[in-house]
């Protein structure tokens, strides 16, 4: 017995020890066949997708696997489906597996719905007699109707989820292994797919999965695996590793979104230029500047000016907005029930404008702000300095409470047998 085998567990469904998967990069596509041809030195380069892997899920668990995108959460998939052979180490899995990976991969596209049933279902391992008893179930659960006697390269990608969840769940596997496909799913279809895991988990099968929606991952799930740069970073119970996630969410996504704004932008500025407004700066509940933030943190925006001209009666503003352009949110100063007025500005001032929130009610997402300044002693407004996408930042919600734009502080009421019960806000 190798020591490999000696280590795995008695129930383990799936074992890896030192699992890797390297692929060789090339600049230009001839220089594979020269080094296929052996013709000079090798021209590749090396990248480590995976590497020294350790995994030991027993059988009947329900495992998730976070990360950053490119951390290698897919590949890890396809090395445990059997999709990608590994380039170092070693692999056990026990038991019939079945997958849901990439949209629409194992379907023929000029075949019908019907017709990659048959091919995936026999693929998986069904026999003819199990998959004419199973049809009509596969049809049933994806809901496609009519569709299924179309072909699947007129499906739209939550189709596409619905025929290929609808066939991996009915082949009875021993192991589901699932990607971040069912994110592109319409809800109703996504509470159907987790019903069927929870159906899963109740018979004792086992259940790995990718995604990004820490609220499944810590309903769904008895252990969470944190992957970053190909390796295994982290390993436990859902609170655990998703403080761990969180962190790295933030460090990065503050250096990137600094970075950014360091780089300076390409977005419309425009105004008669009077007074100019300078750093914008987004900040917490801790000291200093941040761009990654938490729903229900204060949130405060610093805007910093300088006059170059004297200006009668300017007035700053923000405008809130959602990566894809929703608006959200604008107001300034001197809109309000109690206006703050700067009055005259003389050439030579400068000052700074704060905007903030005690709580912010935004969830999960991009989002960036639009900074106004306009003079308001004209009968038209007119821009002094008008910046779109001045700064840009993230939120991050670890809970997933509530789906949607904002947090609205719904309060919850359960009667039953003359009893109330009332949630907190």
């Amino acid at each position: 017995m190798s020591d490999a085998a000696s280590r795995r567990s008695p129930g383990s469904a799936i074992h890896a020890e030192g699992l890797g998967k390297c692929y060789q990069l090339y600049d230009k596509p001839i220089h594979r066949l020269y080094d296929a041809l052996h013709l000079g030195g090798p021209r590749h380069r090396e990248f480590w997708a995976v590497r020294d892997v350790y995994l030991d899920i027993p059988h009947g668990a329900t495992v998730g696997i976070i990360g950053q995108n490119g951390a290698g959460k897919s590949t890890l998939l396809k090395l445990l489906t059997g999709i990608s052979a590994p380039t170092t180490g070693h692999l056990e899995v026990q038991g019939r597996v079945a997958s849901l990976l990439e949209l629409g991969a194992g379907f023929h596209p000029e075949f019908s719905g019907r017709e990659n049933i048959h091919l995936n279902c026999s693929i998986l391992g069904m026999s003819d007699e199990e998959i004419a008893a199973r049809y009509q179930s596969i049809v049933d659960f994806s809901e496609l109707g009519e569709f299924i006697d179309r072909p699947v390269k007129t499906y739209s990608s939550g189709m596409y989820v619905r025929l290929g969840f609808s066939v991996a769940a009915s082949v009875d596997p021993d192991i589901l292994i699932i990607d971040e496909a069912l994110s592109v799913g319409d809800e109703h279809f996504k509470g159907k797919c987790l019903n069927r895991l929870n159906e899963f988990r109740e018979q004792g099968k086992t259940t790995v999965f990718v995604s990004h929606d820490m609220g499944s991952v810590k309903t769904m799930c008895q252990h969470v695996v944190l992957m970053d740069q190909g390796r295994v970073v982290g390993q436990g119970t859902a609170e655990s590793v998703a403080d761990e996630y969180l962190k790295q969410v933030h460090e990065r996504g503050n250096q990137r979104l600094s970075a950014l704004g360091r780089e300076g932008s390409e977005y419309p500025r425009w105004g008669t230029g009077e007074i100019l407004t300078g750093t914008v700066s987004l900040h917490g509940a801790e000291e200093g500047a941040k761009h990654v933030f938490q729903p229900g943190e204060p949130f405060r925006v610093r805007v910093e000016w300088e006059a170059h001209e004297a200006t009668p009666e300017p007035v700053f503003g923000i405008g809130l907005y959602r990566s894809d352009g929703t608006y959200v949110n604008g107001s300034n100063h001197h809109w309000r029930e109690q206006p703050l007025a700067l009055g005259q500005v003389t050439a030579g001032e400068s000052g700074a404008v704060e905007m903030s929130f005690e709580s912010l009610p935004l969830l999960q997402g991009e989002y960036y702000l639009t900074t106004f300044l306009y003079d308001h002693s004209k009968p038209a407004p007119t821009a002094i300095d008008h910046r779109e996408h001045a700064a840009t930042f993230e939120v991050v919600d670890a809970q997933r409470m509530q789906h949607g734009l904002l947090h609205l502080p719904t309060l919850w009421a359960l009667e039953r047998g003359g009893e109330r019960q009332e949630s907190e806000r």
